[in-house]
């Protein structure tokens, strides 16, 4: 009887694995998609990068850390192998990706305070070199003076909005979807 019940429990384990290596695979590939589709849209390219990161929190929240970083992983990989403009894929490589994986760590903490500065110190360590390429090709009028100020006040507040608008699709994913999902 203890052989059949341990038989049991590594079925229900081998199930459960299995069932995580399915979704991980199946939710990477939507994700190369959301990125392809990305980089051939001329219009609302941000919001490919937005579902590429909402795609991903579902791997974490679904099958957990460790495959939601191994997801990251391998659609950072296959984007830059498959995506024809490589540019379009660090968005999502350097900053919406990880900033997933880095939200579920930083809010894991539970403190608020310690939770926004991480968030925003992680926002503006991807902000930092990334203005550094944009100054490259932008008019030198809008490099200098009171209009980095402009800009770095718009983008914290768009930061801001962001992180506001994934947890919200968090909650909205646990209330909603996840518990027709499950019951199927």
């Amino acid at each position: 009887m203890k052989d059949n019940s341990n038989l049991n429990n590594q079925n229900k384990s081998s199930k459960e694995r299995t069932r995580k290596i399915a979704l991980a695979g199946i939710l990477s590939a939507f994700i190369i998609i959301v990125l392809f589709l990305e980089s051939i849209t001329p219009t609302g390219r941000l919001g490919f990068y937005v579902l590429a990161a909402f795609i991903l929190s579902v791997v974490l929240l679904e099958a957990g850390v460790k495959w939601a970083w191994a997801a990251y992983v391998v659609t950072c990989a296959a984007g830059l192998l498959l995506i024809p403009e490589k540019l379009n894929v660090l968005p999502y490589v350097l900053f919406f990706g990880i900033y997933t994986m880095l939200k579920f760590h930083i809010e894991s903490l539970r403190k608020t305070w310690v939770e926004i500065v991480l968030k925003f110190a992680a926002f503006n360590l991807f902000l930092w070199p990334a203005w550094s390429i944009a100054k490259l090709f932008l008019p030198p009028s809008l490099t200098k003076g009171m209009m980095i100020i402009v800009a770095g006040i718009i983008l914290q507040a768009a930061f801001a909005i962001y992180d506001i608008l994934f947890t919200s699709w968090i909650k909205f994913y646990f209330e909603k979807i996840a518990p027709k999902i499950r019951k199927a």
